[in-house]
């Protein structure tokens, strides 16, 4: 699902270019570096939920890595066998499940009780950001709500308010399909820990890879019962990401805080100390 409009990519290239300020506090200059491992290796293989990552061994602009089995991401939670429930909470050490959705999406698939780890139901939307007609225009709208509803900084201030006191716990946040609401989530966090944004822009387009197989089995039963031409169009937008919607979120970060360092401190209300303890935390 790529946007290939010639105009949006030359209005937001440079943040994907790495050409975003970095705070003071990181003291470093702009470099892309390779990950230690492949977009492939990150994944958590499970039976019962799809779009599951760590976000270890992402390696930082001054050289540092992300420490394994602390920052997990992933889609809904509400098929999880035993055998996932297994992994999730003692391979990857999982104490806190930090649930994005919204209310009402978590009463029609609640996620599965996991012994041992903390539930924290999350909403980064209103009802009122939430319905909107499924297009790539009105998905860029909707991310530009992630940033400017008051209800949206709130959730991810408390995501990493809940890491910087997930006490050596591993801590997995997700939405629905994890692409979306876990995707900036995630882009936020790799950006605190110097992960530079060419990298960023990886891993979040990296949703549409490992939602492929979960998105055809979804287009196959929508052609089974007869769905039509735009029924189809608007599941596969629906069902992956487009790098201009993540660029359309850090455009409104741009406009109405000036950059990424400003809304960190000013939006999310995460001083430079607290992100400096982050880095201490969470990279090695």
């Amino acid at each position: 699902m790529k946007n290939n409009s010639a105009a949006f990519a030359t209005s937001t290239s440079s943040f994907e270019a790495g050409a975003i300020p970095i705070s003071e506090s990181q003291g470093v200059q702009i470099k892309t570096l390779a990950p230690t491992k492949s977009e492939a290796d990150h994944e958590i293989k499970l039976e019962g939920a799809f779009n599951v990552r760590d976000l270890g061994g992402f390696v930082t602009k001054d050289g540092r890595r992300i420490k394994d089995h602390l920052l997990l991401r992933s889609a809904r939670l509400n098929h999880l066998t035993k055998n996932d429930i297994q992994v999730l909470t003692h391979q990857y050490n999982v104490g806190i499940d930090f649930d994005l959705r919204r209310p009402q999406e978590v009463a029609e698939a609640p996620d599965m009780k996991m012994p041992g780890v903390k539930y924290i139901n999350d909403s980064v939307d209103t009802d009122e950001s939430f319905h909107y007609h499924i297009n790539d225009r009105n998905n860029r709208k909707h991310y530009r709500s992630y940033i400017s509803n008051q209800r949206a900084r709130e959730a991810y201030h408390d995501l990493f308010m809940t890491l910087l006191n997930a006490n050596d716990k591993a801590v997995l946040w997700h939405c629905a399909s994890g692409k979306d609401r876990t995707g900036l989530g995630g882009a936020l966090i790799m950006y605190v820990l110097g992960v530079d944004m060419a990298t960023i822009f990886d891993d979040y387009d990296a949703s549409n890879d490992f939602l492929r197989a979960h998105n055809m089995k979804r287009l196959e039963a929508l052609k089974t019962a007869g769905a039509s031409r735009d029924e189809l169009e608007l599941a596969r937008v629906d069902g992956g990401v487009d790098r201009s919607y993540l660029h359309a979120a850090f455009d409104e970060v741009k406009k109405e805080f000036g950059s990424i360092d400003a809304y960190l401190v000013n939006g999310l209300r995460i001083s430079k100390r607290q992100q400096r303890k982050l880095r201490k935390q969470y990279l090695i």
